[in-house]
């Protein structure tokens, strides 16, 4: 039981932790293409 709850808290961090990276990135990114990404949305 004890494995099983450290494998959830493990994969719960990864997650996080990925998803934290990736709205860094999109944030510093984003704007850059906002506006060839709103054309491409036309």
């Amino acid at each position: 039981m004890q494995d099983v709850a450290r494998q959830a808290v493990r994969e719960y961090i990864e997650r996080t932790s990925k998803r934290e990276l990736l709205d860094r990135v999109l944030d510093s990114e984003l704007p850059r293409y906002a506006e060839a990404l709103e054309r491409l949305g036309q």
